[in-house]
């Protein structure tokens, strides 16, 4: 792929109106609704086997991905991302909260890393996060860059486990 200009919106039909809700309004990534399936499925496929397990934090082929697709609940999680012109997600967010415990998986096409765009995704899952109302925030990639980032913003392995997750618990202050 050479050069993507990259959509700050989406197609209208396809984007949730939901956008402008308090939950998203602070940041310009689009929310996609169940429609959007098809593009997210194409998006996780394209990851290699060695960014699959780096975005999944364990092995996962493609049955694993379909059916993870398939069990995405587009109103109760967010989904969010960036597209290039041609409608092809190039990055993606899948954020879900449980009982108070928001977690995130994020991915960037190889030709579009070292963008910016990964970051994006993970700033928009910052600030999304205390609008929620989550009370911990927890990180299951083992990609080297998701954990920089999550490092510098304070998330820690419990009891310095290197076998647990890395977690930011959020003060009553940082929720909504």
């Amino acid at each position: 792929m050479s050069a993507i200009a990259i959509a700050a919106t989406t197609n209208p039909a396809t984007t949730s109106p939901a956008t402008t809700s308090p939950a998203t309004a602070a940041s310009p990534l689009p929310r996609f609704l169940a429609t959007d399936a098809p593009r997210v499925l194409a998006h996780l496929l394209t990851l290699d086997a060695d960014d699959r397990m780096l975005r999944f934090g364990h092995g996962i082929r493609r049955e694993g991905i379909v059916a993870y697709v398939a069990g995405i609940d587009f109103k109760r999680d967010h989904v969010h991302g960036l597209s290039a012109s041609n409608g092809e997600v190039v990055a993606l967010a899948h954020v879900a909260l449980r009982a108070g415990e928001l977690d995130f998986g994020l991915s960037v096409i190889p030709a579009c890393r070292q963008r910016g765009l990964g970051r994006a995704l993970f700033e928009h899952v910052m600030a999304l996060a205390p609008q929620l109302g989550a009370q911990r925030i927890v990180c299951h990639s083992i990609s080297p860059v998701v954990l920089h980032m999550v490092a510098v913003r304070g998330f820690r392995r419990p009891n310095g486990d290197p076998a647990s997750a890395p977690r930011l618990d959020l003060g009553a202050s940082h929720r909504a």
